[in-house]
């Protein structure tokens, strides 16, 4: 059991080494899932541990926002309602599943590492994601901790890259370049402008637990400041090899009722496609899932 969970109504189970807890003795849609020192307790123990999942949760779409907002605003792009389902924009939807003939821009999302909405000025602090599908073979998530991807850089690296800037963008050369992920071929122009990137350090200290992780991501980033992307790309290599090693990462094999929320500012996520892709209409094959965003 984790440390710092008692008398909060929940028990908490480590998922691997360093990464992930789950928490038993709680539904979502309960009012004790909600109250202040849960809620107080459950955010230290994700920032400590990066990833919480919960497990058997049937949650409607309101009751997941609910629960999300007890742990602060929710995040605001343009993206989220672009992939939001009726009525609902504040969830972004991940689906295989054809809507009226057509297939979902979000079909094949995650295909590169990455923590949410690092290409905004101020990126999202978490996200809440729940599975309704689930491929009966894989669909899985992989979680990379960021704390352990830091503490394995020798002194010198952490500090050649201490005063070091990278530039996150949703239109990275990396994600570009990359035949099989699709753009967003519809975002307008001055969304594009909204969503253009932003600086963030290479080095970030956790805002709540004080430790320092490594922020750089395969999917965002593009350069570091001052650099270009070719004189970038074999110190980005380096550090996207080192994040996400097997000792650095957990895997996730989903099943409906899951919910697992994770920490932006400490870890990375990545859905590999592990499962059959070429036969995405098979009901053993279908994939849903909705996902929250803290701002």
């Amino acid at each position: 059991m984790d440390a710092g969970v008692h008398g909060t109504g929940f028990t908490a189970r480590e998922l691997s080494w360093q990464t992930g807890s789950e928490i038993t003795g709680l539904d979502l849609r309960q009012a004790d899932a909600t109250a202040q020192g849960t809620i107080d307790a459950l955010w230290q123990l994700l920032g400590q541990r990066g990833i919480l999942l919960f497990r058997d949760q049937t949650l409607d779409h309101g009751q997941h926002l609910a629960f999300t907002r007890r742990f602060g605003a929710l995040a605001k792009t343009g993206l989220l309602g672009r992939h939001a389902p009726p009525g609902y924009p504040d969830l972004f939807m991940v689906s295989n599943i054809k809507t009226n003939g057509i297939r979902s821009e979000t079909e094949n999302a995650a295909q590169q590492w990455h923590s949410d909405q690092s290409f905004l000025e101020v990126p999202a602090r978490a996200s809440l994601f729940r599975c309704v599908h689930a491929p009966q073979y894989g669909g899985d998530t992989m979680f990379a901790n960021m704390y352990q991807a830091h503490d394995a850089l020798s002194e010198g690296m952490r500090a050649a890259l201490r005063p070091m800037r990278a530039f996150h963008t949703l239109f990275s050369s990396r994600t570009l370049a990359r035949r099989a992920r699709k753009p967003f071929s519809s975002v307008q122009e001055d969304e594009l402008q909204r969503l253009s990137g932003a600086l963030h350090p290479v080095l970030r200290r956790h805002s709540d637990t004080g430790r320092m992780t490594l922020y750089v991501s395969e999917q965002m980033v593009d350069h570091f400041e001052g650099w270009s992307v070719e004189e970038s790309a074999p110190l980005l290599d380096y550090l996207f090899a080192l994040a996400v090693r097997p000792a650095h990462t957990y895997r996730h094999r989903w099943q409906p009722g899951d919910l697992i929320m994770w920490d932006n500012r400490c870890s990375m996520h990545y859905a590999p496609i592990d499962y059959d892709f070429a036969a995405l209409d098979a009901p053993e094959n279908r994939r849903l899932m909705f996902r929250s965003t803290l701002a």
